[in-house]
């Protein structure tokens, strides 16, 4: 086998293993989504015992300068999704003395381009008063509101308790309105952990009115797959159209993958 052949059978390969090893890649806080079984109530709170109980979690501190100086704030993220929509939730400490109703939780993507910058971007903002923000465009500097180029899909509550903000919030995970990120099911989201670096962005955090500056961090985010054995009836039995959802997405997924995988084994083929 000549040094051509050899170099083609293996990026084939890598092609194949590629999202298994970019899912093993370390990051100091990945977030891996549980599949939603408990519904949300879009309240700022934990309405009930069971409505946070079937989320994953994970803990960090949020920072000025991409949470690397001070001050820093303890935070917790909770994270659960379903076939169209991620659900997230904060607690984050925070001094009452600075306390400002004006205080907002966010979430932002950035996608890179080595030559043209930014070629995919996407923020929500969730407040204690108002409706919720759904922004784009981000220039470096700027963000442009969705409205009304696109639609706001951001949906969420905040309130502070006197030791801990709680913000709720509730955005789709491909909205296609072309304004916010196509996030799929199953996939994993954010391997930066370094403002220089040009991988892809994925960052919460909280901008202080007072203060007037962010204090956030890079997370990495991992949408949960839908599986039959993860619904739990409520109630009654699952709506067939639910059940005939998952079977035609994992269906999908199946083939695509054995149609990538039979491409390579015919090419190879050829090859040798």
């Amino acid at each position: 086998m000549n040094a051509k052949k050899l170099v083609t059978m293996t990026l084939m390969v890598v092609t194949v293993i590629q999202t298994v090893y970019v899912s093993q890649c370390d990051h100091p806080h990945t977030l891996r989504s549980a599949w939603l079984i408990n519904p949300v109530y879009l309240d700022g709170d934990i309405t009930d015992a069971k409505e946070w109980i079937d989320a994953e979690s994970i803990e960090l501190d949020l920072g000025t300068n991409y949470g690397r100086s001070p001050p820093f704030l303890k935070t917790k993220l909770w994270a659960k999704n379903d076939l169209t929509n991620l659900y997230l939730l904060y607690r984050i400490e925070f001094p009452i003395s600075n306390y400002d109703l004006d205080d907002q939780a966010f979430i932002y993507y950035l996608l890179y381009n080595d030559t043209s910058g930014f070629i995919a971007t996407d923020k929500s903002n969730v407040g204690q008063l108002g409706a919720p923000q759904d922004q784009y465009d981000y220039d470096g500097a700027q963000w442009t509101n969705d409205v009304p180029t696109g639609v706001n899909n951001v949906e969420g509550m905040g309130h502070y308790d006197g030791t801990f903000y709680w913000f709720e919030l509730k955005k789709p995970l491909n909205s296609g309105d072309m304004c916010d990120w196509l996030f799929e099911i199953g996939e994993t989201y954010g391997y930066a952990n370094s403002p220089i670096d040009t991988t892809e962005h994925l960052c919460v955090g909280l901008y202080d009115e007072s203060q007037d500056y962010d204090v956030q961090n890079f997370i990495q985010l991992v949408i949960a797959k839908p599986s039959i054995a993860d619904f739990t009836p409520v109630g009654g039995e699952l709506a067939p159209t639910q059940k005939t959802e998952i079977i035609r997405w994992l269906l999908l997924k199946l083939t695509a993958y054995l149609t990538l995988i039979l491409c390579c084994i015919i090419s190879v083929k050829k090859l040798l």
